[in-house]
């Protein structure tokens, strides 16, 4: 069954309020936002940003997730990827306790190279054959680290603390925000253990993520510059990894500022930024995607953020994504700038963005929010039928 062009986020946010009991004025003097743009999200007649529906689920005692319709259980169900989600749960039962084996694990070097190949699939949004091998890939993990010592099992600590990177995505990705949030509580106790403080930092990258689903923007920021903080004068095995962690958290502190819609704070960010880019130049490590690119596929967004579509689809003109870099941002890209051409009026060239997002990373783009909302956006204002954006509208599950 597919979605009705009339469930958006904004017709959810109706929906909720109306069963709150609240008017729209209430509801805007709870969520800090005004009257007249709340009226318009909830018709459809302007986008819901990301800031807005944090605002709205805090005021109205929801999560994001249920503001969105996320997960997307049937559409999960049809592709059968929901069945791959319960097998992770069983897993991340166990982080700290060793079984009783007949046999002994791998050696660690083999189990991470299989966690390494499990990364370079996160990043290039390979979700089905990563997400398979997750369940044993923990066990195994943790089986290595009771049963070995020294820089053994410091590389197995290592180890789990990239299953738990693997899990975060995957669950936050397709709205399974608990799940997310269980991911990174593992994360944040395995972390240290692996005496690497790009692994720490990692942590604090995506927790400064799940407050922003919250709406906590002054946690978001804290959590960004103590661990910027923290990783001053530290020793590290890896000290390319440790600039490439600095660039993205200053990236994210960037996202942040433009969700709270302070441009100058956003573009100090974006600035410090690009400084550690031009001195690193394209360098991934930690599983992150950080280079010069990045920054400036991250102006784009901040820019479709602050609901600045014009600026957004001008930035991207200056953005030039190379052969062979990291599908799952490549296609993050390509939809932020579909959504920014889309309310900028553009919707030949909206439609096109989301086709490369889907020929880029089809698994991410057709489970994202974003796009979801794009197209029913692109579908309200449709004037004559448009067959490409009907079969686009079916793949997504609309």
């Amino acid at each position: 069954m597919t979605q009705s062009i009339e469930q958006h986020t904004g017709a959810r946010v109706a929906r909720i309020r109306k069963q709150r009991g609240l008017t729209q004025q209430g509801l805007a003097m709870r969520a800090s936002i005004s009257k007249p743009l709340l009226s318009k999200v909830e018709c459809g007649q302007k986008p819901a940003s990301p800031a807005l529906i944090a605002a709205c689920a805090r005021a109205l005692g929801v999560s994001t997730s249920d503001l969105l319709g996320q997960p997307y259980a049937k559409e999960l169900r049809r592709d059968r990827m929901d069945a791959l989600i319960q097998p992770i749960r069983e897993g991340m039962e166990n982080w700290d306790v060793a079984l009783d084996w007949d046999t002994a694990p791998r050696p660690t070097a083999l189990i991470r190279a299989d966690v390494q190949h499990a990364l370079v699939q996160r990043r290039q949004a390979q979700y089905t054959d990563m997400v398979a091998g997750l369940p044993g890939l923990i066990d195994e993990s943790v089986q290595a680290v009771h049963l070995s010592t020294g820089e053994e099992q410091r590389l197995a600590y290592e180890c789990l603390a990239g299953t738990f990177r693997c899990v975060f995505t995957v669950a936050w990705n397709f709205g399974y925000i608990d799940l997310a949030t269980v991911a990174l509580d593992r994360l944040a106790w395995t972390a240290p253990r692996t005496d690497e403080p790009g692994l720490a930092a990692m942590h604090a990258y995506l927790r400064a993520q799940t407050t922003m689903s919250s709406g906590r923007y002054d946690i978001g920021v804290r959590v960004i510059d103590r661990a910027l903080r923290e990783l001053e004068g530290q020793e590290a095995r890896r000290p390319g990894g440790i600039e490439a962690m600095r660039g993205v958290m200053q990236l994210r502190a960037a996202v942040i500022a433009g969700r709270m819609k302070d441009r100058e704070h956003a573009d100090a960010r974006l600035a410090e930024a690009r400084a550690i880019g031009l001195r690193t130049g394209e360098l991934p490590d930690f599983g992150v995607t950080w280079g010069p690119v990045n920054v400036g596929v991250h102006a784009v967004a901040i820019a479709s953020e602050m609901d600045d579509f014009g600026r957004a689809v001008e930035l991207a003109k200056d953005v030039r994504i190379p052969s062979g870099w990291t599908r799952s941002r490549a296609g993050h890209h390509w939809m932020d700038l579909g959504r920014a051409h889309a309310w900028a009026d553009h919707p030949e060239q909206a439609l096109d963005c989301l086709q490369r997002a889907r020929r880029i990373a089809p698994q991410q783009t057709r489970y994202h929010p974003t796009v979801r909302e794009t197209v029913l956006a692109l579908k309200r204002r449709e004037r004559t039928r448009n067959n490409s954006l009907s079969q686009y509208a079916e793949w997504v599950g609309i």
